[in-house]
């Protein structure tokens, strides 16, 4: 793990995406590769999407240091902004290179993912946040695993990459505890499980509909969503910088609350378990044929509490009846 903090560094070794006029071609490797891959007719190759939600200090920054060319489109999701960020891309869209999209009530992080996915045409299609934390230089090394077929989906990880600010404990004590849980429970290590940064093939699209949750918690229901259709999962080094203006829009309890409640609820769908309810016995009864998923349930099928396995079996909770 690399915890870097800015104040630490000169500005000579950190060059942020703001620094974009000092560099020659900063997309040149960017360039050559996706020509590769060019798709026949100018279609689009890469769709860049970016949910933003009063960003006026920011996004204007972002989107001119982004890469630009035939084969790519970059879409902002405005969430109902309050702020001068429209005004702020009506600035610098002088040819409508820029496609947004606007909702008309403030939905959550998640929807605005969505609604860019389900207006995007790219082969490739990557999510970045509109803060100005992420580096569009970092562009190649998420999308290269999918285009050599290596991964269907990736996250950027500040983990294995560099990060140059104070991470709060609470934060990184979160992300390792959601890390673990996804690992025992879904069978999947992903450090950095709340990144934005996050690149996938159409392939990967069906783990967007029927979405439970539009707020943050959207990001770990994204990765085990994944998981359990089998999508190969790979997290990349990137860059993250301090957010300079503005503050996070996250609310941590309800953050908490929503994220144990998504593993929760697919911990339940991998069980395959369709419906239950509590017994005046104090028991728990579970429609379903049998238990199917992970090892790690294996026990559900033999544990002395269970009395009938099969069609209908009940897990003993309480051995007094419920008032």
């Amino acid at each position: 793990m690399k915890a870097l903090e800015s104040k630490n560094h000169t500005p000579s070794l950190i060059k942020t995406f703001e620094d974009s006029s000092l560099i020659d071609d900063p997309f040149l490797n960017l360039y050559e590769f996706i020509n590769q891959f060019k798709p026949k007719n100018d279609q689009i190759l890469i769709s860049i999407i970016l949910p933003m939600y009063n960003e006026e200090h920011t996004i204007g920054k972002v989107l001119g240091n982004l890469p630009r060319g035939n084969s790519i489109e970059i879409i902002v999701v405005d969430d109902h902004s309050k702020d001068n960020s429209l005004k702020e891309i009506e600035r610098i869209n002088k040819n409508n290179e820029i496609k947004v999209i606007k909702h008309n009530k403030n939905r959550g992080y998640g929807a605005a993912i969505v609604t860019g996915i389900n207006n995007a045409r790219g082969d490739i299609l990557v999510t970045m946040d509109s803060d100005g934390q992420h580096s569009p230089y970092d562009l190649l090394a998420m999308i290269k695993p999918i285009l050599t077929d290596e991964a269907d989906y990736t996250i950027g990880s500040r983990y294995l990459g560099s990060y140059f600010y104070k991470l709060p404990v609470s934060t990184r004590l979160g992300e390792l505890l959601i890390e673990k849980l996804i690992q025992i429970f879904f069978g999947k290590k992903i450090m950095n499980n709340q990144n934005g940064f996050r690149a996938f093939n159409r392939k990967v699209i069906s783990i967007f509909k029927d979405f439970k949750y539009e707020g943050y918690a959207f990001c770990t229901e994204q990765i085990i969503k994944a998981t359990i259709k089998g999508f190969r999962i790979k997290e990349c080094p990137i860059k993250v910088y301090d957010r300079k203006y503005g503050k996070s829009n996250i609310i941590l309890t309800k953050l908490t609350m929503n994220l144990f409640s998504c593993i929760l609820q697919y911990i339940l769908v991998r069980l395959n378990i369709t419906i239950f309810k509590r017994l005046s016995t104090g028991q728990i009864q579970i429609y379903k044929k049998a238990v199917k998923g992970p090892k790690i349930f294996s026990y559900a099928r033999y544990t002395r509490d269970i009395n009938t396995v099969n069609p209908v079996f009940f897990i003993e909770r309480n051995i007094k009846p419920v008032s």
